[in-house]
């Protein structure tokens, strides 16, 4: 056989081992999105089993791009031609390998069989070694981060195992991972005489990362250890946290000019010879695009350690920085790793001059990237303060570090992702725009116990593969079909009350936790899961001050916009009481199967006398007015015993009676809805702030605290007495078609009208209107805290008690002896001086 004609056919074998290798044994896959989950660039298919990708060690890589500098690229070993595996590097040797140096001296982490397969094939100078860190209390998201990064093809990776159940984990599964040796001491970075442990295993009573009743320090000086000693081996460290989703691969166009093939994109030519590179809290894309834009605030969800001394020299400093608060009375949750990373950043000064950057970066080959630099280029900072590359004690010569942080497009934060949607801005298909992480950042419904709030925002942008087949197939789930309100009552609301006040977004808020109570109590009547409606947010949640119900940082971001539930409930209370639901966004995950989206049965209710026919299909179901829900499941499998899905108009659903069965059912679930449907978040507009701010200020003066709108209140409780007819049209009772009349809150509602008995609705969802801090609550069982107050001379906790005579003696003056019901939709309260002081009229 001829030498060429050889050389081609062991070319096609090549390929097509390499094609069974790749697509062979695939678990998963994506799928192209539609409908509502269009540009979420994630949407998972399991395989039969549920099960995540297995591992793809990598067995000897091959580069075929020229190759820039040896201190940038990965460098893989070239395979033995010995039929015996060759022993691997000292650094990744195993307890009994011949090479492991002294204890002393040894590399202090200890690879599992994975990671010594996965990294034997790489030199450590020049290799990005893609990194997290976690413990197996965080299981869940460890499997998540797992397969977006095989996903997006990121190698090599490893996971730092900070106990003995996720390392276990980690072998069982084939998954490279890590743990530091069990002699270390994190605490003085010394070796102790070796005991039975087999890894090191963190002491603290380490729940949710910052969340947790114990000393967050272990945990940061465990991370820090990590990036130590993989620095030390040589590689480049790019780790980012378990709550962190990677899109695809394209990180290297923000932090290496690494690869001639693939450089990075203008605006990053500086910031990838920085030694540091960050993620930030930055909410204005438009600003931070300039690329001279100073973030306020540093986020270490996602950050890229070169392996050069100034890194060496950052994690040394971010490690002392921690040590220092041992035992400091500041210690507390908002001091943590994050916080002192931004103080050892921040504290030594910053300049914009790149001078010495390049000087010292071996920039030489990369200076043509540098002439012709883009006016958004990012800006890189340096340090004025010198820190030791070198552990304490080992003495060596201090340095400045450089660093640049990473835009927020590309880079995307909770509120940037969920709130903003860069994923559909203008341009985020462009390499500078495109979406690369997506990290699970300003939510609002984690505990020390489980990230609940993070898991449901994934869930709803379909950035979760953790859930078995089960989630997507079990039971007869419930959904709304259509809005929770009209277009006309949104129109109404919008021109009653201005942009900046709450109140806008109180009243549109209270039609749709109406709409959620009534389906649940319907997936409830059936013994079904309630998938919940669209969500829409008609003020951004911001801890702070708002700017016409926006963060200040951001004044053109769009209102309203489609909202997390998180924004809107506290998603904790739902899943510790078990409720069954899923995310607006379920029926068009792919995992769904078609067979149950397709069969389905549409109720549809008749109007007040209007007489219904029977039904003319397995798909449709028209009941009477009032018929109770009780009686709508057997209504449903008369029609189609098979059904899976059910849906139903807000308006139909609506003019169903609201019972379940029995007045136990009833008070059940209304002890379970006045719980779970109550949230206490504070919407604090800068255009009412009364005496924030101004001479004399004092929170504790309920003259001069400022005033926030908070919510929110549960609807209108279901009767606790059986009201409605029973399914032959008779349903004119309290229960069927909720008439709004909330008189005690303030608002004058609607008359019922006939002489038909009704039950009042809400018109708003909320609690205390106009008030520094609001006291009401529900506890788990539905009993209510204190009342609510309608502005601060009523009370609040934390009013200094010197006040009470002056607050007493004003109210005792006003009409039922209680402030007037602010009025929303303009600054101040009615009868109220500009001090705070009741005047009366109006």
């Amino acid at each position: 056989m001829k030498p060429n004609l050889l050389l081609l056919l062991l070319a096609v074998v090549s390929v097509l081992l390499y094609v069974y290798h790749f697509f062979g044994n695939a678990s998963v896959r994506v799928v192209s999105s539609v409908g509502r989950m269009a540009h979420q660039h994630a949407v998972i298919a399991y395989d039969t089993a549920g099960g995540l990708p297995g591992p793809q060690l990598n067995t000897g890589k091959q580069l075929t791009n020229p190759q820039p500098p040896a201190d940038e690229l990965a460098t893989p070993i070239a395979a033995s031609s010995q039929a015996a595996e060759p022993e691997p590097p000292a650094w990744l040797c195993g307890p009994t390998c011949s090479k492991r140096a002294s204890t002393s001296e040894a590399v202090a982490l200890l690879f599992n069989q994975p990671a010594r397969i996965e990294l034997s094939s790489y030199t450590p100078r020049g290799t990005t070694l893609h990194f997290t860190f976690g413990s197996s209390i965080m299981m869940d998201f460890v499997k998540n981060w797992l397969h977006f990064v095989r996903q997006a093809a990121l190698t090599p990776f490893l996971v730092g195992a900070a106990d003995q159940g996720l390392l276990k984990f980690c072998d069982d599964d084939g998954v490279p991972a890590a743990a530091i040796t069990p002699e270390l001491d994190v605490w003085t970075y010394e070796r102790k005489q070796k005991d039975s442990s087999q890894v090191y295993e963190m002491r603290s009573e380490w729940k949710y990362f910052r969340h947790h009743n114990s000393d967050f320090l272990e945990m940061g000086l465990v991370k820090a250890a990590f990036l130590w000693e993989l620095l030390s081996i040589g590689f480049h460290v790019l780790i980012s946290d378990l709550d962190v989703v990677w899109l695809n691969d394209h990180w290297q166009r923000w932090m290496t000019h690494a690869d001639p093939e693939r450089p990075p994109v203008p605006e990053a030519a500086l910031i990838a010879l920085a030694d540091v590179l960050v993620t930030t809290d930055e909410v204005d894309a438009a600003e931070d695009a300039r690329g001279d834009r100073y973030a306020r605030e540093l986020n270490t969800g996602v950050v890229y350690f070169r392996c050069t001394l100034g890194s060496r020299a950052m994690v040394q400093s971010w490690r002392k920085s921690m040590l220092a608060m041992k035992g400091s009375p500041h210690l507390s949750e908002n001091v943590n790793d994050q916080s002192l990373f931004n103080q050892v950043v921040r504290g030594g000064g910053q300049s914009p001059s790149v001078a010495q950057l390049l000087r010292t970066s071996n920039a030489s080959v990369r200076a043509g990237a540098l002439e012709r630099l883009p006016r958004n280029a990012r800006r890189v900072y340096q340090t004025h303060g010198r820190h030791e590359p070198c552990l304490p004690g080992e003495g060596c010569a201090a340095v400045s570090f450089s660093y640049g942080t990473l835009p927020v497009r590309p880079f995307a934060g909770g509120h940037t992702w969920f709130n903003q949607n860069v994923q559909e801005m203008e341009g985020h298909e462009q390499p500078q725009f495109e979406p690369i992480t997506v990290h699970f950042t300003f939510q609002f419904g984690d505990t020390k116990e489980y990230p609940y709030g993070k898991r449901q925002r994934a869930r709803e942008a379909a950035l979760w593969a953790v859930d078995p087949p089960s989630y997507f197939t079990e039971g007869v789930f419930v959904a709304l079909d259509g809005p929770t309100y009209t277009a006309e009552y949104e129109a109404a609301i919008y021109k009653r009350f201005p942009e900046w006040s709450p109140q806008r977004h109180m009243f549109m808020d209270a039609p749709q936790r109406q709409a959620i109570r009534d389906l649940l109590g319907l997936a409830t009547a059936v013994d079904g899961i309630m998938v919940l409606p669209k969500l829409w947010c008609h003020c951004d949640r911001y801890w702070g001050f708002l700017s016409n119900c926006r963060f200040p940082q951001v004044p053109d971001m769009d209102l309203p916009f489609g909202c997390p539930q998180d924004a809107l409930f506290e998603t904790p209370r739902w899943n510790k009481k078990n409720v069954r639901f899923r995310e607006h966004t379920f029926l068009d995950n792919p995992n769904v199967p078609a067979t149950l989206r397709d069969n389905k049965v549409v109720v549809t209710v008749g109007a007040r006398g209007e007489a219904v026919g029977p039904s003319a299909d397995p798909h449709t179901l028209q009941l009477p007015h009032g018929t109770p829900m009780s009686e709508v499941k057997a209504a449903v499998l008369k029609v189609n015993p098979a059904v899976r899905l059910i849906e139903i108009s807000n308006l139909h659903l609506r003019r169903l009676c609201r019972w379940l069965g029995s007045s136990s059912k009833n008070a059940e679930f209304n002890t379970l809805t006045r719980y779970i449907l109550t949230e206490s978040s504070r919407y604090c507009p800068t255009e009412d702030h009364g005496g924030y701010n101004a001479p004399g200020f004092d929170w504790q003066n309920p003259f001069t605290a400022y005033n926030c709108t908070w919510g929110f209140h549960s609807p209108t409780p279901f009767p606790e007495k059986k009201v409605c007819g029973g399914g032959q049209g008779g349903g004119e009772g309290a229960g069927v078609e909720l008439v709004e009349r909330p008189k005690s809150e303030g608002e004058q509602g609607l008359a019922a009208g006939d002489g038909i008995p009704v039950l009042d609705e809400r018109l708003n969802s909320t609690t205390c209107p106009r008030q520094m801090l609001c006291d009401y609550n529900v506890l788990p069982d539905g009993r209510i805290t204190k009342p609510i107050t309608w502005c601060n001379i009523e009370g609040y906790n934390g009013m200094d008690q010197k006040w009470l005579p002056l607050t007493r003696g004003m109210l005792a003056t006003m009409p039922d002896h209680r402030c007037p019901y602010p009025p929303g939709d303009r600054p101040g309260m009615l009868g109220f001086d500009r001090r705070g002081h009741y005047i009366g009229g109006s």
